[in-house]
Formats: C-alpha cells, sequence, structure tokens
C-alpha cells in the first residue's frame, strides 16, 4: 500500500507546485514563455525536493549520505525563478546569447547522462533472476546489535525465497564484523536465514572478512572458485546496477541481479544517489 500512498503524496505535491507557479506567473510580466516553462518546472521540483528532504530526515536523520542533493536542488531552483524575474524586470542583465546556449546544452547533457545511468539503475533493480542458479551471494548491509537493518533484512528475505525456489543454489552470506556490530553480518544473514527462514545451514557459506562491496564480491569469488559459475548478487534493487559493474571488474563472467526491494519512501535518495556510485565506478574502473 505504501507505493501507491507514495505516487498520490507526490502527484499532490507537484500540482501544488503548478498552482504556485501559476500565481507567480500572474504577478510577473514580461517573462518569455520558455522561461515561464521552466519555471512551471523549477517550482513544483523545488517544492516537491523541500518536503521530500524533511521525509528523509524524519525517517533516516542526517547521518543519510548525500542528503544535501534534495535542500540543494530546491535552493537552485528557487534562485532560478528569481534570477528569471529579476532579468525579465530589468533588474538583472541578460546573459550573452551564447552564455545561455552554453548553460543550456551543458543541462541537457548532464540530464540524459543522468538519465540514461538512472535507466540502467531502474533496469538492474527490475530484472527477474534466472532460475537454478550455481550461487546467489546476499551482500552485508550492516546490523543493529545482532539484528539486521531494514536493508538487510529484505535481503535476506529475498535470498531466503531464491533458495526455497531453487532447491540446488547454495547462498554466500557476505560481510564482515564491523568495529560497533556485536556478529559478522554474514553471520547475521545466515542465523536469519535458519531461524526465521528454516533454510537448511548446509547451503549457507560465510564470507565473514569483507568490508565493503568489492570485498564482498571479491571473497566470494575465491570461494566459488571458478569465474563461470553462474552467480546471483542479491542486494537492494537500486544497489543492484553498481554491483554487477563491481563484479565485472573483479572477475566474475557469469553473473546476474537477484533484486531485492528498495524501500520506500527513503529508496528514492538512494536510487538517485546511485547515480554518483556508479559514476565514480566508472572512473575507478574504466
Amino acid at each position: 500500500m505504501i507505493k501507491p500512498f507514495i505516487l498520490i503524496v507526490s502527484i499532490v505535491i507537484l500540482i501544488a507546485g503548478l498552482i504556485c507557479a501559476f500565481i507567480y506567473l500572474r504577478k510577473a510580466k514580461g517573462i518569455a514563455s520558455f522561461d515561464k516553462l521552466m519555471i512551471c518546472l523549477y517550482f513544483p521540483l523545488a517544492i516537491w525536493s523541500s518536503i521530500y528532504f524533511v521525509v528523509c530526515i524524519i525517517y533516516a536523520g542526517f547521518t543519510l549520505s548525500l542528503i544535501w542533493i534534495w535542500p540543494a536542488l530546491a535552493i537552485f531552483c528557487f534562485v532560478r525563478i528569481k534570477m528569471i524575474r529579476s532579468a525579465a524586470e530589468g533588474r538583472r542583465r541578460h546573459a550573452p546569447k551564447w552564455a545561455k546556449i552554453a548553460y543550456r546544452t551543458v543541462v541537457v547533457v548532464l540530464l540524459i547522462f543522468f538519465l540514461f545511468i538512472e535507466s540502467r539503475v531502474v533496469d538492474a533493480m527490475t530484472a527477474t533472476p534466472p532460475a537454478d542458479l550455481d550461487y546467489v551471494i546476499v551482500l552485508g548491509a550492516g546490523l543493529n546489535g545482532t539484528e539486521p537493518t531494514n536493508p538487510l533484512r529484505v535481503r535476506i528475505k529475498r535470498g531466503a525465497e531464491y533458495l526455497e525456489e531453487n532447491p540446488g543454489t547454495v547462498l554466500i552470506a557476505s560481510g564482515g564484523q564491523g568495529c560497533d556490530e556485536v556478529i559478522s553480518e554474514a553471520q547475521c544473514i545466515r542465523d536469519q536465514l535458519v531461524s526465521v527462514y528454516g533454510i537448511e545451514e548446509s547451503r549457507i557459506i560465510l564470507e565473514d572478512a569483507s568490508r565493503d562491496t568489492e570485498e564482498n564480491l571479491a571473497n566470494s569469488l575465491k570461494i566459488i572458485g571458478d569465474p563461470k559459475t553462474s552467480v546471483g548478487i542479491i542486494s537492494n534493487g537500486f544497489h543492484e546496477y553498481r554491483a554487477l559493474m563491481i563484479a565485472d571488474a573483479v572477475g566474475y563472467e557469469n553473473v546476474c541481479s537477484v533484486p531485492a526491494t528498495t524501500l520506500l519512501p527513503v529508496g528514492i535518495h538512494y536510487i538517485v544517489r546511485e547515480f554518483f556510485g556508479v559514476v565514480e565506478c566508472m572512473i575507478k574502473y574504466r
């Protein structure tokens, strides 16, 4: 039920933003048609970003990485609205034509690049994995004491579902013990699979020395031994595309996405944030 609710709320906010834009434009004079269109985009985006920032803080706090994206986007939109009106009213010099063309070209190129990356992220997070994989790897995602965090909990659930549907598959529980964790993430994954889902312990292999996704996958490949073995990566959907990139970089030759749930509403932030993670991977593994 949460997804339709979030969609409805987002639509209401966007409509409210459009109403604000129309009211604003009624009071503004001399604004060109293209700039009016941009204001009708900036207002809803600014209001939505501001509200979503508050939602993220309520759900995850200020520790959420790159949370500044949303207030920065809102401020940018409001500044652009102010700049457009100031130029139309003669209180600010119009930028040279070449500068406008350059600015708009850069914005369009960046937007196309962003949408391309996000399309790949969404494609991986909605993929249907093949049946009867030799191995699936559940990537660790932090603990609360000995209990999994919500992102890890849905990964464990997805691993259990896949094992139940594919009796010949072996699962590698991957994740070391952080400085603030009581047990390793791998042990937590195994314990949950056995105690909560009734998975046979013999079908679970521990990889409990890794500290990040690259080590998760590199250490798991050492356990598997053969890079051509069919392997599925179980992570939250938004993270799957980057995990596949890393898997390819460390030597996997037959790997696929087995996406777990992307938790909403904070999942929207994770999906957008993933753009920066993917770009970082492109630079690192080019």
